[in-house]
């Protein structure tokens, strides 16, 4: 990580990204739809997901850089916990990124990636980007 930030504007920065993310799942929600209708031609909703796969890259370097700093900040987690929560997390970065380079065949398995890229974002609420685990009290 470049410089150093407090939990509580990582957190604030990471719900930004995830936000940010979740506007364009929907977008390419939408698109699909519109396919699965004859609305528009695939070029449109592919170029969305090129658009969401580089968000996500983007989204997933800044956390993977961020993450275990300040996750160890917070010692009451242990190095070696921390070390394998974040081995875990960057392989279904990896597992997620890898779904959205390769062309779905049917808007369907399109779907299901984002489902499953929501519930990942859910699940990062919902355990790390707290602030019952990002707190600025902890930091030393």
């Amino acid at each position: 990580m470049a410089k150093r930030t407090t939990p509580s504007r990582a957190l604030a920065e990471l719900a930004d990204q995830h936000a940010s993310l979740r506007d364009r799942m929907d977008r390419c929600e939408e698109l699909a739809d519109a396919l699965d209708a004859g609305r528009i031609e695939p070029a449109q909703l592919l170029h969305e997901v090129a658009q969401l796969r580089t968000a996500l890259d983007a989204h997933n370097q800044f956390e993977e850089e961020l993450l275990q700093p300040v996750l160890l900040d917070a010692d009451w987690l242990g190095a070696v916990r921390v070390s394998r929560m974040v081995e875990d997390h960057t392989r279904e970065h990896r597992a997620m990124g890898h779904q959205l380079r390769s062309p779905p065949p049917a808007t369907s398995e399109l779907r299901a990636t984002i489902a499953g890229l929501r519930a990942h974002l859910d699940g990062e609420e919902h355990y790390f980007l707290t602030r019952r685990v990002l707190r600025d009290d902890l930091v030393q």
